[in-house]
């Protein structure tokens, strides 16, 4: 689609820059394709125009410096932050207390867990925080699950390659 040339022109001229911006602001809660990106990444990675693991590890850092943004938070806030969470996603009264209950059930793994499920992700680093998780374990699982995030879309699309415009007009999708 000619449209979107001047899209993909600045994506392939400032693709690094792109991809560590796309998982910051994916990683807040704000709707925005950062999995669609990591995908494009990784199939223009399979064409030779990035470094795969360079996009991978940007990918990560990306989600992670999201992820600390809300674990500060919920230091800071506590309560009222997780509290202001469930109202903004019209949870019901129990949102804060199911939450509470499934970070302590899960521990530390509803890091990992959180970065695949994006209502997940929202509450699990502020509860990491208000559930007494210390700053260098949450590290640890943050880093894990941002990496295992990161590394399955932009493989994903680095496995579909040059081959997407065939894949997403069969799909009926937006081709370039």
């Amino acid at each position: 689609m000619e449209a979107l040339a001047p899209v993909w022109s600045f994506f392939v001229a400032h693709a690094y820059a792109v991809i560590f911006v796309a998982t910051v602001i994916d990683a807040t809660g704000i709707p925005f394709p950062g999995r669609l990106l990591l995908i494009a990444a990784g199939a223009y990675a399979a064409t030779g125009g990035v470094d795969v693991s360079t996009v991978i590890v940007l990918g990560t850092l990306g989600a992670s410096v999201g992820d600390h943004t809300w674990y500060v938070a919920g230091r800071l806030a506590g309560d009222r932050l997780i509290s202001w969470i469930c109202r903004l996603t019209f949870s019901t009264e129990r949102c804060f207390d199911n939450a509470k209950l499934y970070y302590r059930k899960f521990g530390p793994l509803a890091i990992v867990v959180g970065r695949f499920v994006a209502g997940v992700r929202i509450f699990s680093s502020p509860l990491a925080a208000r559930c007494g998780i210390g700053y260098p374990r949450f590290l640890a699982f943050d880093l894990l699950g941002a990496l295992l995030w990161s590394g399955l879309w932009v493989l994903l699309g680095y496995a579909v390659g040059d081959r997407w415009p065939a894949i997403a007009e069969r799909l009926g999708g937006v081709q370039a």
